[in-house]
């Protein structure tokens, strides 16, 4: 009889534990598919803006010297390659490309640096001017907190150091991208809006342990001139052709 009482109780407790992790599985299953359908839905939104220009606050980690360094600036995107990322504090920095020539300069250094093609030190750029495309360059899945938990990062730090997501919030996505190709990031971290596909926030994790966040505001949709793409140097600076 006790013999028997037992297997029953083996038996029951198989059977309720196979049903929880049935469960577990389809509100996996349904949660994933809500992720897919909405993401979806934002690269919808996206793929409609054909430019922009937004202002920009940057802050940038640098593992080697410990230290946090703050700017700020206006970025113009013209889909699908033309762009100009202008840091305009702590000085004036220019970063323009009209999708064949790529130019930097810096007014303070009177140094301008020419280079074919795009520029690799803002890789991060190819997602404002290509969000629809994301999946052809990235492994896109939902940003949860659980990188941050498997490298213990506490809620006291800071956003830029932290892989902890924001509070989800329905009029945002939260999205985890690792790059397929790019052999100099790490992770990329994006809080998109779900009604505009637009990036309000981009926080990016380099392999060397380098971190950026970007923190987009006031977009405008307004027409933008060609001229805005290109470069010319001003006279008497030193121009550097690589």
């Amino acid at each position: 009889m006790i013999k028997k009482i037992i297997q029953c109780f083996f038996i029951f407790s198989f059977l309720i534990s196979t049903q929880v992790f049935c469960a577990d599985i389809k509100i996996k299953a349904k949660t994933e598919l809500n992720f897919d359908k909405l993401m979806q839905n934002v690269l919808n939104e996206a793929s409609k803006q054909k430019l922009f220009q937004v202002e920009f606050t940057q802050s940038s980690f640098s593992m080697l010297r410990n230290k946090v360094t703050e700017s700020s600036g206006l970025l113009y995107i013209k889909k699908p390659v033309s762009f100009r990322y202008e840091i305009l504090k702590p000085r004036n920095e220019l970063y323009v490309s009209n999708g064949k020539d790529f130019w930097k300069y810096i007014e303070s250094l009177k140094h301008a640096q020419y280079l074919k093609n795009s520029a690799q030190e803002l890789g991060f750029i190819n997602i404002l001017t290509n969000l629809a495309q994301i999946k052809k360059y990235y492994f896109v899945s939902e940003w949860t907190d659980e990188e941050a938990k498997k490298l213990n990062h506490s809620a006291n730090m800071s956003s830029l150091e932290s892989d902890i997501p924001p509070e989800k919030n329905n009029d945002y996505i939260l999205l985890k991208l690792v790059p397929k190709g790019d052999k100099q990031q790490k992770v990329l971290y994006a809080r998109v809006q779900v009604k505009t596909g637009l990036i309000q926030e981009l926080r990016i994790v380099q392999l060397n342990g380098n971190r950026i966040r970007l923190v987009f505001s006031n977009y405008s949709l307004r027409p933008i001139s060609d001229d805005v793409f290109n470069f010319n140097p001003p006279q008497g600076i030193a121009v550097d052709k690589m």
